[in-house]
């Protein structure tokens, strides 16, 4: 084969490749960061449940005790101060740009028809694509 060939194979192989590499706010990438917000809050609250059994143990002195545990539940607080962050703004700014958006992507779509036959056994009306009566199963 020529260069030609080959240049021509890689140009259109990047070109396909390409879209999957693309750092936009898509839905993936929404989905992705509350599930990670998500994992970060079970680790969190994970922690705290570790901490209260160590301190009830006799693992830790109280003053231990309260600081880390304040130092948990302000993290959980910035976790979750996130993820309602999330909810109310980038999702709803994405759902508004996707029903603004949805007006223009949108071609015209042919009408089915949507006649009816009737069917010759026992006189059911059916869709006239249907291939079998609904109500007895006979063939159209």
């Amino acid at each position: 084969m020529s260069f030609l060939g080959y240049l021509t194979g890689i140009a259109f192989l990047g070109w396909a490749i390409l879209p999957l590499f693309k750092k936009d706010s898509t839905w993936i990438s929404l989905f992705v960061e509350a599930e990670e917000l998500a994992d970060r809050k079970q680790r969190v609250y994970g922690n705290i449940a570790d901490l209260e059994f160590d301190f009830a143990m006799g693992r830790l002195s109280e003053k231990d005790f309260k600081s880390i545990r304040q130092s948990f539940l302000s993290e959980a607080g910035r976790v979750i101060e996130k993820i309602e962050g999330q909810k109310s703004t980038e999702i709803m700014n994405r759902i508004q740009s996707d029903i603004s958006n949805l007006g223009k992507k949108t071609k015209t779509r042919k009408k089915k028809n949507h006649s009816k036959s009737k069917c010759f056994a026992c006189g059911t009306e059916n869709l006239a694509e249907a291939k079998f009566c609904m109500k007895c199963g006979k063939e159209l």
